[in-house]
This record gives C-alpha cells, structure tokens and sequence, in this order.
C-alpha cells in the first residue's frame, strides 16, 4: 500500500510542478481554448511542454491519422495548434490513468504484481484520447452530411431566383445556425474573401476543412463556375441536390444507428437489474431452506 502512496505522490507532485513551472509560457495558447469544452485546461501546459522537449513525430500513418481527425473537427488553419492540444491531452490522460490504477492499488489487496497494470492504465486512457476524437470527427462529418442537403436547396432555390452567388452565400450564412459546422466554414469562406483572399483557395480550403466527397464536388463546381454558365450552374446545382439528400438519408440511417448501438448498454443494466430483482427473492427463500 505504502508503494501505491509514494508512486501516486511522485506522479502528481512532478505533474504539478512542472504544470506550474511551465503555465506562464503556454497561458495565451491555453486561454484561447473553450472552457467548456476544455474545463482542465489549466491542467494541459505539461503536456503541452512535453510534446515541445520530446519532438513528437511529424510524419507516419499515426501522425496523419491524427491530423486528419483534428482537421475534420477544426479545421486546416488551426490543426497544428489543436493537434498540441490533443497531444498535450493524451499525456494528460497517461498520468490520470497511473494515479487512477495507483490508487486502487492502494486501496486493494492486490499486492505488487498489480504494479504491472499501472503503465497499462495510463497507455488505455492515452490512446482512448484517440477515439474521442475519432468520435467527434465522425459526429461534426455526419453533422455536414445532414446540412448540405437543406444548404443546396437553399443555394439553388435564391440562384434561379436571380441572386448572384456571393449574394446567395451570405443570405443563407445570415439566416443559419451559425454554431452547426458547416454554416460556420461557409462564415470562414465569407470572411477569406472579404480579407482578399482568392475564391478558388478559399474554396479549396473549404473543401478540405469539411472532409466530404460531395461538398469536395460542390466546391470544385464553384470555383469553375465562371466557365460553366450561370444557367448549367442552376442545372448542377439541381442535380446535386438530388444526390446530396440521400446521402442525407444515409447520414440520418447512420445517426440512428449510432443512438440504437448506444441504448444497448443501459438495456442491459437494466436487464440485469430486474433480473436480481426476481431472482434475490428466490434465492434467498431457497436458501433458508438449508
């Protein structure tokens, strides 16, 4: 037990001191982040240090995994600074993990050999950091799969009307949710061109930040629609407006199924717990029988 206390005492007396140390250099990058979502920020500017001393690789099929998740979730022109972030979480959750088996370590009679899932601990939760973010780029894709289809039929519908395009863009970015992912890139793509940024990049960017095929189409039809035509540019558009809602039918199957795999888990805990309801009774009357 005494071997628990002094290794959870060690643990969180290095990460908080070199937290502390190291707070003041990392406080601006650490207040930009949202607290809400982040609500132990002030807990990262270790993992933050560490990942600058320990030169996390920046090529490899992990790093581009990582990065492409943190690009669907944030976007390309803050990824390197949130894949920080997500390191310096993922180190966070490594030393959580060892305080976290230290103590029931010590709380259990386990003996020493139990030592031995202490790193294991801390490697569980460093890579379950990994399918949180898995989780939330799949949700923000999903997110964009169920809106585009309404954002096409919105575009099309005001470009026939005789709107021009960027007129068309900002009537809809105005009457959006401005929160939901994919009004809030089309507010970056606004923006990109009222600060002079060329159309095609900015479009290019779009494409990218937003990680599907058909608004990747959409984007590509944008930036060649001065050499389409404005009228085969109201025809694609009507083209792709059928195709765009039944991937959203698709997104809808997918969410369903998500929230059906998720009410699994609770089924069955309360499966379990009606099933000792029923059975307590009786074992206990059979038991006295002896």
């Amino acid at each position: 037990m005494q071997l628990y206390i002094i290794l959870i005492t060690a643990v969180l007396a290095v990460y908080l001191i070199i937290n502390i140390c190291v707070k003041q250099r990392y406080k601006e990058e650490v207040e930009f982040l949202d607290a809400k979502q982040y609500p132990y920020r002030n807990l990262l500017p270790f993992g933050m240090w560490l990942f600058d001393e320990i030169g996390v690789p920046s090529a490899g099929s992990y790093y581009v995994f990582l990065h492409q998740r943190v690009v669907m979730v944030y976007g390309s022109r803050y990824a390197q600074y949130y894949l920080k972030i997500h390191w310096a979480e993922k180190f966070f959750y490594f030393f959580l993990g060892i305080v976290i088996a230290s103590f029931f370590g010590a709380v259990s009679n386990y003996g020493i050999w139990f030592l031995i899932l202490v790193p294991v601990s801390g490697a569980v939760l460093f890579f379950l950091a990994d399918r949180n973010l898995d989780e939330r780029a799949k949700k923000r894709k999903l997110m964009f799969m169920m809106d585009f289809p309404v954002f096409i039929s919105k575009l099309t519908l005001l470009i026939n009307a005789g709107m021009h395009l960027r007129q068309a863009l900002e009537r809809i970015y105005s009457d959006s949710i401005q929160k939901r992912p994919l009004y809030a890139e089309l507010g970056t793509v606004l923006d990109d061109f009222a600060s002079g940024l060329g159309e095609s990049q900015a479009w290019q960017d779009f494409s990218e930040r937003c990680k599907v095929k058909e608004i990747s189409s959409f984007a590509n039809m944008i930036m060649h629609s001065s050499k389409i035509g404005g009228r085969q540019l109201i025809e694609e558009l009507k083209k792709m407006t059928y195709e765009t809602w039944e991937m959203r039918k698709h997104a809808a199957k997918q969410m369903g199924e998500t929230a059906s795999a998720k009410l699994i888990f609770p089924l069955m805990l309360m499966f379990l717990a009606i099933l000792l309801i029923v059975i307590t009774p009786a074992i206990m009357q059979f038991s006295k029988g002896f």
